[in-house]
This record gives C-alpha cells, structure tokens and sequence, in this order.
C-alpha cells in the first residue's frame, strides 16, 4: 500500500480544525462567534444601507443580506495591493450594534484584473439596473475572474477581516461573518440586469476558487450558492449544468429566490429542490429573496416555504409593494407576526 501524501493546503485545514477542537484558538486572538439566538434565528432582510439594520432588529430578524452590497472586489481593492475595508466595516459595525449578522454577497470583480483577458463582452450598458453610482451598484465589468490567484488573494483578506478567528479581525468585531454567497443570480441574461457575464462551467469555477480561497483561513465558513432567480425552465437549465459538472461540491447551502413569480405557495422551494434532488443534490435551502406585491397570501407562502424544506427566508422589502427604505422606519407588520411563530 502506497503512502499518500497529504496537499499543504489540507494540511493547514487539518492543524486549523486541531486548534478549534482542543480550544486553542486564544492562541490565535480572541475568538467571537455569531451568538446562537442570531444563528438560530429564520428570518433576515435585504438591505441597501447599513442604517437599515435597525429595522431589521424591530422586526425581530436577526439576518442582513446587503444588496448589491459592498463586498465587491472593485470596491474593496480598487488597484492591486491597496485595501479599503471602510465600507464593508460600516455595514458590519451597523449589524453588530443591532444585533445581527451578514450574509455577505461577493461580486468577484474588478475593472484592473478584468481587462487582463476579457474585452466589452464582459461589460455591461449604462441600462443596467445595477449600473454603479457612487460605488454603490455592482463593478460594470462581470466576467469571470482572469487571474485567480489575485481574487483568492483579495477574498482571504476580506474574509479574515471579518471570520472572529481574532486573527487581523476588524478592530472592535463582535458578531462575525461566517456565511458567504458568491455573487447573485448568474443566472440572469437580460439586457437591463446582467450580474455575471458567465456559463455554467465559469460559474463553477469561480464557485470551486471562491470555497478554496474562504475555507483556507476560515474552516467553519460557509459557502452559500449565487441565488437561483427562479425556476423558470432557462434558469433551471442552468443550474443542472452547474451541478452536472460538479459545482455542487463547492458549496454548503442551495439558495433560491421568489420575486413576485414561480410557485407562490412555496417561494418556489418546491421545485427548487426537485431540481436538486434530480440532479443528487442535498443541501439546506435558504431562499435569500422574497418579494410580494401585496400582504395577501404571505403567511401562507412563507408556511409554504418552510414546510418545503427553506431553513431560513430574506424579505427583499421592508413595505410590502414598496420599494427602498421604509420611509419614517415603517415595514409591514404582517412581518412580526412571521417572526415571532416558532
């Protein structure tokens, strides 16, 4: 029998898991973990400011999902080698002050490495519905990322800025982030909103690097899926092509959206996990939008939903019908009576 040699890079995750076990990790810094009640907690809001996470707590949510969020490569690594965290602090000091945590969405992009192998193909119009402003939409250039070991890089300093392994954390970290999506709907192909200017196998590779760069400093993170948009029959061929060629190995959690289309009675979990099923997929669902035009059916739906297997459900507005930040702090009410079921 041949001795098998182990790869360094499994040998890091071994020795890291060996500290955490024995409870060594002080050795490191100061661990802080996301409290249990936050953990456990179903329910979470997209947002579109760090302010908004005070409404999330009113509700009795505990879970923020930025949207589009700062947690883009542009954003955070405008050239190479220069780090600016400060948006991403704001939002993660936000969360914390009200008792909640992040499911930080990554758009794997940047203009300086994206130029290296891709032309327009990889751009997207000014009609884009996420175009930037401010630096508050998405990087106009989504192609897959041309040179992996720069975004593997650029992903294992965000990620342990943020991990509480008490290792180069954010100064004053006190509720981590542990859940990371990589990027959202790739599915998506249209002219006004385009978040990845990929295919199935891109996407699966950008999934494969993305798990490879997070999970070397941060063992107990996880890999959350880039959102199905849906279950209409173009987005769910996509995702079979993602799983056929093995992508489902690069994450830990399925991640669908209902936006006001599909099967209302389950935020469209049903089908979602037919898909899955079909294809030897097993994994918790979370379903990281969902949208109604109106109050009507909402108990329903979500009972629907979590009846089918979601473990956790995103509101993606805080007024039913209405867009943005609720105006003067309201949200619909219908909300704290979801939350508060067992």
């Amino acid at each position: 029998m041949k001795n098998k040699t182990i790869p360094p890079k499994n040998k890091l995750l071994i020795l890291l898991a060996i500290i955490h076990f024995f409870g060594l990790s002080p050795l490191l810094g100061e661990e802080v973990k996301i409290p249990s009640a936050i953990e456990e907690n179903r329910y979470g809001f997209l947002i579109r400011a760090p302010e908004e996470a005070r409404y999330v707590a009113e509700t009795g949510a505990a879970w923020l999902r930025p949207h589009p969020g700062p947690f883009a490569w542009e954003w955070i690594e405008p050239e190479k080698g220069n780090f600016d965290f400060s948006q991403t602090d704001s939002y993660v000091k936000k969360a914390q002050e009200n008792n909640c945590t992040i499911l930080a969405i990554i758009w794997p992009y940047a203009e300086w490495d994206q130029k290296t192998c891709h032309g327009s193909e990889s751009q997207i119009t000014s009609s884009d519905h996420f175009y930037p402003y401010r630096n508050e939409g998405i990087p106009i250039y989504r192609g897959v990322p041309c040179n992996f070991d720069d975004y593997k890089s650029f992903l294992a300093k965000l990620v342990e800025r943020y991990d509480g392994d008490g290792n180069d954390d954010m100064p004053g970290l006190k509720i981590p982030i542990r859940y990371w999506e990589v990027a959202s709907e790739p599915d998506i192909k249209e002219g006004y909103l385009t978040f990845f200017k990929g295919n199935a196998e891109d996407y699966g590779q950008l999934l494969m690097n993305s798990r490879e760069a997070i999970q070397a400093g941060c063992w107990n993170c996880k890999v959350v899926q880039g959102a199905a948009a849906g279950i209409l029959p173009a987005i769910s061929s996509f995702w079979k092509d993602v799983f056929t060629r093995g992508g489902a190995r690069y994450f830990d959690i399925a991640n669908i959206h209902y936006i006001n289309e599909g099967d209302s009675a389950n935020l469209n979990v049903k089908g979602f996990k037919e898909l899955l099923s079909n294809a030897g997929v097993n994994k918790p669902i979370w379903v990281t939008e969902a949208k109604f035009d109106s109050e009507k059916g909402v108990l329903s739906s979500v009972e629907g939903a979590r009846n089918a297997g979601a473990e956790k459900i995103f509101f993606s507005q805080f007024k039913i019908g209405q867009p943005g930040t609720p105006q003067g702090g309201e949200y619909s009410e219908v909300y704290k009576e979801i939350i508060k079921k067992p």
